[in-house]
């Protein structure tokens, strides 16, 4: 897996003792299932939109929960992991990054 690519589309490295990973934040998943958000400035969701399509503020925050996790490429064990996240949404943003990488 190209690093430097995997942090060109948004990836953060991170490297302590021995784990070595390229970690995606909340606005890269997003980005990786077409989800586009707009926020009250309350935190609340204004409106939403899942692939150009608008969607109710209930779907996207369930959307958005699926999502709250961790995500991240492990370099050193050529894996891909996730934390505190729905395992299918987690499947789904890696396979959008890949695609991403081949583009």
């Amino acid at each position: 897996m190209d690093i430097q690519r995997l942090i060109g589309i948004g990836g953060s490295e991170w490297i302590k003792g021995e784990h070595h990973r390229i970690y995606f934040n909340l606005d890269i998943m997003t980005e990786m299932i077409g989800l586009d958000l707009s926020f009250y400035k309350t935190g609340n969701i204004q409106s939403a939109r899942l692939n150009g399509e608008t969607i109710s503020n209930s779907k996207a925050k369930g959307l958005l929960m699926s999502i709250n996790g961790k995500f991240w490429y492990d370099v050193k064990n050529d894996k891909w992991g996730c934390k505190d996240m729905n395992v299918d949404r987690a499947r789904e943003i890696k396979q959008a990054i890949l695609a991403k990488l081949e583009v």
